[in-house]
């Protein structure tokens, strides 16, 4: 008989432990907990919205989402399994994402991409279990970092690059007329310990230079503008005579 007896608990034992080990919605009330401050996220990027089952039970067989007060507007709804996105409101289609790593311990958490200024609010989270159901209220708090850029700070960034770019030109102008005139005063007072009255001490062509150069380098410039122009007056009028229409 006891051998029966043992033979008889030992075959029921593993039926037993996956009794213990599955996810009843029997094992008395729970109670839904949020972060308890607000959530701050910045507009554009993803934010994620936390809740828990306290006491920590599986959570993986009961129906969880988010919905927005006062309208209910259904945020994400996850039920049977998986995500009810046809019940979703059309402004979070596409755009959340429930996180269910720690569902086994009574925690999800709901991820929204790309937050907009919109989000920014109540949402509340709730578990149902059969006939129980709990929530818990959150609150999102969206922050644009650029915000201190108003029209003030808009025209101090537009001014100050130029005033900067005024600055440097200045203070590089300064420089080299400091070092201009310091050479031109080198180059005069060389002048005077070396200047001869009858041009004895300079050499021929160097005047020559000086004085031809400023007359032919402009004429040898429209010489060349006008040949370059000619040439190309020319081609198209070859070139429109090739083909007519």
């Amino acid at each position: 008989m006891a051998s029966f007896w043992s033979s008889s608990l030992s075959s029921r034992l593993p039926f037993f432990l996956l009794l213990l080990q599955s996810p009843s919605s029997h094992a008395g009330p729970f109670r839904v907990e949020g972060p308890g401050r607000p959530v701050r996220a910045l507009v554009g990027h993803p934010v994620e919205l936390p809740c828990r089952l306290v006491p920590a039970r599986n959570a993986s067989a009961m129906e969880v989402g988010w919905y927005r007060p006062p309208f209910s507007r259904v945020v994400h709804l996850y039920r049977g399994g998986q995500d009810q996105a046809e019940e979703q409101a059309p402004e979070y289609r596409g755009r959340t994402e429930l996180l269910r790593g720690a569902v086994a311990e009574g925690k999800v958490a709901l991820r929204i991409h790309r937050v907009r200024f919109s989000d920014e609010g109540g949402f509340t989270c709730f578990f149902r279990d059969h006939g129980q159901q709990e929530e818990a209220a959150l609150e999102l708090k969206v922050e644009d970092p650029f915000h201190w850029v108003g029209p003030g700070a808009l025209a101090g960034l537009a001014v100050l690059p130029l005033l900067l770019l005024q600055l440097v030109a200045g203070l590089l102008f300064l420089g080299l007329q400091r070092r201009l005139r310091g050479k031109l005063r080198a180059e005069i007072e060389s002048l005077h310990r070396t200047f001869d009255p009858h041009f004895l001490r300079v050499p021929c062509w160097k005047v020559t230079l000086f004085v031809i150069v400023p007359v032919l380098g402009p004429l040898a410039a429209l010489v060349i503008c006008y040949n370059w122009l000619h040439r190309r007056l020319a081609g198209q009028f070859l070139e429109e005579l090739r083909n007519p229409f």
